[in-house]
């Protein structure tokens, strides 16, 4: 059975992508054979090419390990510069090394949520960029395999850190930094519940010429992704505000799980009215009626048409924390630090208040939680209050009392669901605790 060059696992013939760890898999590559032919491919004496990530008409994303640092997995970016006019290929490599200049200027100081740019060098006529590789899974994958939106706390606690970056991006000096791509394909959630902001492809200074590309035969477009770039950068206008609009868009997909991508889907080719009239995204209170008002006011003020109307990065994160599910900041860090140590703490914490305040919540008919709540009179004895005493069938209705205190279950912040969907085994999937 062959296997995957990355993590080793094993691939079926004909796979196209590894099910264990996602990376792309050439034809040849998930073959032994081809496995090794990816792997003597060795550029600037030092990255070895182990698989490819991604590939495009201006080039591919290739995973490698740099043998002169202990193996360390890192992205190698290749720009290829096949155009048919000299004066193109010099604007494509000007703006490639532009992307290196800008990734570079912002690793100091650097910022958590942002990758770190490794190296830039120019080889057998491509330019190829060095940058630290994300191991985990974009929200655009994550919502594929849930199938459904992702539950409020969640998407609030992404769209935060995000914002967070952008804010970083958005005050550097002397010349704030625009990313121009922002979606659920580049924002990565690894192995130990971080976000990262990936692909500054399209990242520039806000002075620099407007987002474009060279396409094939050297035309110049404008460049973006429909459904989520607003009308001003298709106009090679982008400023901060941009990036708000896309995370705006951002938002409203993880919330609603509608690609706004789909509505463009028909047309081969794009122009300003067909962008003008396609892109506004419906009111999100009108798609999920379920949504916090507080949230869905925020989504829709992110995707408004005016680049003036929208909240600053600033506004954007500190709204996004004030709406965000109160609880321990403590076990927040730890559950980031550590998503099994921060189990372990949450089970501990979950039984020393089953010893206080007694059994955590459990489902009753139909999904609802049930209400039951044990009375102890004077005699000893334990008479139901709750579910029973209402329907006529326990005490009269004067003597039932509700529970005291709500206690939201620390693991998954009243959820119910843990990051990876399965039930959280603190609360059961009830996402509190009922004092008895």
């Amino acid at each position: 059975m062959p296997s995957c060059p990355h993590c080793g696992s094993a691939v079926k013939p004909a796979a196209r992508f590894c099910t264990k760890c996602g990376l792309s898999l050439a034809p040849s590559e998930s073959t032994s054979g081809g496995a090794r032919a990816a792997r003597s491919v060795l550029l600037a004496g030092r990255y070895q090419v182990i698989g490819q990530l991604g590939q495009g008409g201006m080039g591919a994303v290739h995973l490698a390990r740099d043998t002169q640092l202990f193996g360390r997995l890192c992205v190698v970016k290749q720009m290829h510069t096949a155009f048919l006019s000299q004066s193109e290929r010099r604007r494509a490599e000007e703006d490639f090394r532009r992307e290196a200049a800008v990734l570079a200027r912002l690793n100091q100081p650097g910022h958590p949520r942002i990758p770190e740019v490794y190296g830039y060098f120019v080889e057998g006529g491509d330019h190829y960029l060095v940058m630290k590789y994300v191991e985990g899974e974009s929200l655009e994958a994550r919502l594929a395999r849930l199938h459904e939106p992702l539950a409020e706390a969640e998407v609030i606690r992404c769209a935060a850190e995000v914002a967070d970056a952008l804010l970083y991006l958005h005050s550097r000096r002397p010349e704030p930094v625009v990313h121009r791509d922002i979606k659920p394909a580049n924002i990565i959630l690894d192995p130990e519940d971080r976000i990262w902001l990936v692909d500054f492809g399209l990242a520039r200074s806000i002075t620099s010429a407007g987002a474009r590309i060279v396409a094939a035969g050297g035309r110049t477009v404008a460049a973006g992704t429909p459904g989520y770039t607003p009308l001003e950068q298709w106009q090679m206008q982008s400023s901060p505000k941009s990036d708000i609009y896309a995370l705006g868009a951002t938002m409203h997909h993880l919330l609603t799980n509608k690609d706004p991508r789909d509505r463009f889907a028909e047309y081969d080719e794009l122009d300003l009215g067909l962008l003008r009239s396609l892109s506004p995204l419906p009111s999100l209170g009108l798609v999920r009626p379920d949504v916090a008002p507080a949230l869905a006011a925020l989504v829709n003020r992110c995707l408004d048409p005016e680049p003036q109307s929208r909240p600053s990065a600033a506004e954007l994160k500190a709204e996004l924390e004030r709406l965000a599910p109160t609880g321990s900041r403590f076990f927040e860090t730890v559950k980031r630090w550590s998503p099994t140590l921060g189990e372990i703490i949450g089970v501990a914490a979950a039984s020393f208040v089953r010893m206080l305040f007694g059994r955590p919540a459990r489902p009753g008919k139909g999904g609802q939680l049930s209400t039951e709540t044990p009375d102890f009179s004077p005699q000893g004895g334990r008479r139901s209050t709750g579910t029973a005493a209402r329907s006529g069938r326990g005490p009269a209705r004067g003597r039932e009392r509700q529970a005291d205190v709500e206690l939201p279950c620390l693991l998954c912040n009243g959820q119910g669901v843990r990051r990876d969907g399965r039930e959280c085994p603190v609360c059961h999937g009830t996402g509190f605790w009922y004092r008895e």
